[in-house]
């Protein structure tokens, strides 16, 4: 014992160095690839709500309460689309209601709001489908997670112009469900060839 306690006296400044030599090459192997600081596809399996509601849960009631008496309520393809004051004065947040139950939540973004891409790619990483408008005009892409129920329409720039929220699905569905007028890949105008 006298002989472990003489060589850890005597040689106490390498064995800390081995000690923090050792927890930084296991920290690091711990990280793995994520040390370039880039984030990661959807690195959370956590469902998006907005506020309180949750798309495939929450009730006509439960909006109302939450947003209000709708400013107008109409029927679209067998589904209750109602209409909800925003921060924007010219735009409306959008639930889409099946059986009393709402199933797409469209949250407008005003600039007053501060929120961008990096407000909703900080929680759930870079987006794992982009889906593109079929319009020539068109410069805001649809960025998709489908494993956590949302998506934003953006700009390249950070600009986010509404936030979706469903529940979540395959990208496949969702395209079908909700992405109708939106592709895999940009548009290209066939008429200038």
């Amino acid at each position: 014992m006298k002989k472990v306690i003489g060589f850890i006296k005597k040689y106490w400044v390498l064995l800390i160095i081995i000690l923090a030599v050792t927890l930084y090459i296991v920290n690091l192997f711990l990280r793995g690839s994520q040390s370039n600081g880039t984030p990661t596809p959807t690195p959370n399996n956590k469902v998006a709500t907005f506020g309180s509601l949750t798309p495939g849960t929450s009730s006509t009631t439960d909006v109302t309460n939450t947003l209000g008496r709708p400013i107008e309520t109409k029927t679209v393809n067998g589904e209750v689309v109602s209409q909800y004051k925003s921060t924007n004065q010219y735009r409306f947040h959008e639930v889409v209601f099946t059986n009393d139950t709402a199933k797409l939540i469209k949250e407008i973004v005003n600039t007053n709001d501060k929120i961008n891409s990096d407000f909703i790619t900080n929680t759930y990483g870079v987006a794992s489908n982009i889906l593109y408008e079929q319009l020539a005009n068109s410069t805001f892409n649809l960025y998709v997670y489908p494993a956590n129920g949302i998506a934003y329409l953006g700009h390249t720039d950070g600009t986010v112009l509404e936030i979706w929220y469903f529940e979540p699905t395959t990208i496949d569905k969702f395209i079908t469900d909700w992405g109708q007028g939106y592709s895999n890949t940009p548009f290209t105008d066939t008429n200038t060839q």
